[in-house]
């Protein structure tokens, strides 16, 4: 069944007329290991997603699309940089306007819950001023394009436009390192293996990855010709183009995976570690590129589709069973590939 998320109804235009199209939903992120809501309903993931200038952020179930709660940016939020959710679902991080007194750049960490006493009912329209921020980073920030939470959430890494990536101990209010391009290129994500012990900024156009101890900021390799890439379940390996794959901290490309075979790049593996989404090499007959679900152990395929690719983030749903990205038309999808 395919679940659209639409910022808002498609209308069509009369002759003559012009429509200014709505903001597309865009992906922020996915939790896999979520907080349950406050009445203690389960819940298997979360997706975030809004508008892509919105304040407006939306938290859903990531089985159902179902809205599990929502959060309202404060007005000091830089919008055009997207939001990071961490993997429990409990913080988002957002870059802030500058210190107005040291025109020093800032990063703000909000919790997604909403105040615990409600407000009066007058009050009901100030809802943004209900979220406050646990935590306010300054140093080195400004300039800042990019964000993303370590898997267990301990730790911030900030991508600068300046050519520079910052690691930080957010609820410590502590900079670990700044790691900057050897060519002067912007970063343009970062990788974290799922033990949250290494990291690997990834700056545009690099020819070599290197990795890092997450919690000292101590260099732990350099992978020579390989541009980008994400780490194995079991972090002892990095994905990289073409199939390959590279040990770390040896930076040995050893014979892929059999889930890898055949692959142009993974997407994402479920939260278990037991499915992976991968795109396939190449195009079919009509120009399509496809991407498949496949089992990690042993690399069969449990489902395919053809790849609707608006620009946006996707991402494989935690239990490995769903598509989870946009349909092309402004909406957000949540496209069942196979059922565990």
């Amino acid at each position: 069944m395919l679940s659209l998320l639409t910022a808002a109804p498609t209308a069509r235009a009369v002759s003559g007329e012009t429509r200014v199209p709505p903001d597309p939903l865009v992906l922020l992120g996915v939790a896999p290991g979520a907080l349950p809501a406050q009445a203690g309903t389960p819940v298997p993931g979360l997706v975030a997603v809004r508008g892509r200038y919105s304040s407006h952020v939306r938290l859903l179930d990531a089985a159902t699309g179902e809205e599990r709660r929502e959060v309202f940016l404060p007005p000091e939020v830089l919008l055009d940089v997207p939001p990071a959710l961490s993997n429990d679902g409990r913080w988002l991080a957002v870059a802030l306007m500058p210190d107005a007194g040291t025109g020093q750049g800032r990063v703000g960490i909000l919790s997604t819950f909403p105040p615990v006493a409600p407000a009066p009912a007058a009050q009901v329209s100030a809802l943004p001023s209900g979220f406050t921020f646990q935590k306010v980073l300054s140093g080195g920030l400004g300039g800042t394009h990019g964000l993303a939470f370590s898997p267990d959430g301990t730790r911030l890494v900030t991508l600068n436009r300046l050519g520079y990536a910052q690691l930080w101990d957010w609820q410590n209010g502590r900079r670990v390192t700044t790691v900057s391009s050897q060519t002067g290129a912007e970063p343009t994500r970062v990788e974290f293996s799922s033990d949250s012990r290494l990291f690997a900024p990834m700056f545009r156009a690099q020819t070599r990855t290197r990795i890092f101890d997450a919690r000292t900021g101590e260099p732990r390799a350099t992978l020579n010709g390989v541009g980008y890439g994400t780490f194995t379940p079991d972090g002892r390996g990095l994905l990289a183009s073409r199939g390959r794959l590279v040990t770390v901290p040896e930076g040995r490309e050893v014979p892929p995976p059999a889930y890898l075979l055949g692959t142009n790049g993974v997407l994402g593996f479920s939260a278990d570690g037991a499915r992976v989404l991968v795109r396939r090499t190449g195009v079919d007959v009509q120009g399509r590129e496809w991407l498949e679900l496949r089992d990690v152990a042993t690399g069969k395929t449990l489902g395919a589709l053809t790849r609707v690719w608006d620009g946006w983030p996707e991402a494989l749903s935690p239990d490995g069973t769903t598509l989870i990205g946009g349909d092309g038309e402004g909406g957000i999808r949540l496209l069942p590939l196979a059922p565990r």
